[in-house]
């Protein structure tokens, strides 16, 4: 059977997720894959070279925008919509890579510090709430970055707070987006 990068980096994703860095080794990825180490030295030179090929390959792929949802009708209501079926996705993508069911996501797994990378796209929210405003969808008078930081918030603390137990559920922070859309709607 022959080996390629990817089967390498999933299974370093998946030792990445249930230990921390440090107690995983290069024998024991190479022992997961069915390598010696020298076999992963021909596709990293370093542990640390495996581990940034994971973190740009898995966290940092879908974390960008254009992967995590699809392009909103321009309304904020929408927006929320199209933002927590991303986060869904890339929440559910992230667990079948790692090969971890969600009642097994204690907080000492990369779980609780993964999903503070989820804030890079809350930074669109200004932009978004801006257009809503204009678009007459929000009340005139509504603070645009205090809006955005409630949403950003919202997210962050839910995150924490979830990522001890069981993950993000994205049903609770659906329902938390659209109450504060409600108190910004006209």
């Amino acid at each position: 059977m022959k080996t390629n990068r990817e089967e390498i980096l999933q299974h370093a994703l998946r030792l990445f997720m249930s230990m921390n860095y440090e107690s995983v080794s290069l024998q024991m990825i190479a022992h997961s894959v069915g390598l010696t180490k020298t076999g992963i030295f021909n596709y990293y030179p370093s542990k640390l070279d495996l581990f940034i090929a994971v973190a740009d390959h898995y966290l940092f792929h879908l974390q960008d925008p254009g992967n995590k949802f699809a392009p909103s009708d321009g309304s904020l209501c929408d927006f929320i919509d199209k933002y927590v079926e991303g986060v869904e996705r890339t929440m559910a993508e992230i667990v079948r890579l790692g090969n971890i069911r969600r009642e097994e996501m204690p907080g000492q797994l990369a779980n609780a510090g993964y999903f503070h990378l989820f804030q890079q796209v809350l930074f669109y929210y200004p932009e978004v709430i801006s257009r809503s405003v204009e678009q007459g969808e929000l009340r005139p008078d509504t603070d645009v970055e205090e809006a955005a930081a409630l949403f950003r918030q919202v997210f962050i603390g839910l995150s924490y707070q979830m990522s001890f137990d069981k993950g993000l559920d994205v049903g609770i922070l659906h329902k938390r987006f659209l109450y504060i859309y409600e108190l910004l709607k006209r």
